[in-house]
């Protein structure tokens, strides 16, 4: 019996990482309003093919389906949803499509946010006045944590960036429904991308809260 040799075997291995690295999941998390589903990619050649082009920035995409249980209905609000990086503590609320790809550019920066007793709670933790509805904060705990925060520098007088209408076609729909809702939304965090498995999505909203975590 011929055995594969171990550069073949270092290969195979290496695919393999590879193939971790760029997905994960899906996640799945749920009670008795809804069900919740979840699938992350972090690595650049994987965000780039999800979106169909390069974004030009570093982004984190989370691919999320939202089912309704029953006769529950709910109302979807994208900042409802946290990213927790649990390595070095930071947390970032989606982006709008507009803010990457809109006119202007985007810069991304960190400040420190003490914690909260581990309760989701206080002021908003991610976003710019006028693009959107602001949600509450994320996840505290005694210690000082992260966020990830981004200002819009003026319009450059650009054309529309023909990536704006791909990002708002794939993005999740803010809505009431009774019927299941899927889509995309975009992260920032400042520094290199995180692991996927120092990744924690919350989903916290009117019929409560749930944590889908993304350790393999």
């Amino acid at each position: 019996m011929r055995f594969p040799s171990f550069g073949v075997c270092l290969l195979f291995c290496g695919v393999l990482l590879a193939s971790e690295k760029k997905l994960t999941g899906p996640v799945r998390g749920g009670n008795d309003v809804l069900d919740i589903t979840a699938s992350v990619l972090v690595d650049k050649v994987a965000v780039n093919n999800a979106l169909g082009r390069d974004p030009g920035l570093a982004l984190i995409v989370v691919s999320v389906k939202v089912v309704p249980k029953g006769d529950s209905v709910v109302q979807i609000w994208r900042d409802d949803f946290t990213l927790l990086w649990s390595r070095d503590g930071q947390k970032s609320q989606p982006l709008e499509p507009g803010q990457i790809a809109g006119r202007g550019g985007i810069v991304v920066s960190t400040q420190g946010v003490a914690g909260s007793g581990g309760a989701m709670g206080g002021g908003p933790t991610f976003g710019i006045p006028g693009m959107g509805r602001m949600g509450g904060g994320g996840v505290g705990n005694a210690s000082t944590t992260t966020e990830a925060k981004t200002t819009v520098q003026a319009d450059t007088g650009e054309a529309e960036n023909p990536l704006l209408q791909v990002l708002k076609d794939k993005v999740l729909p803010e809505k009431e429904t009774n019927d299941p809702q899927s889509g995309l939304l975009y992260f920032l965090f400042d520094g290199k991308p995180p692991k996927i498995k120092d990744l924690t999505l919350i989903y916290k909203f009117h019929g409560g809260k749930l944590i889908l975590d993304f350790k393999p």
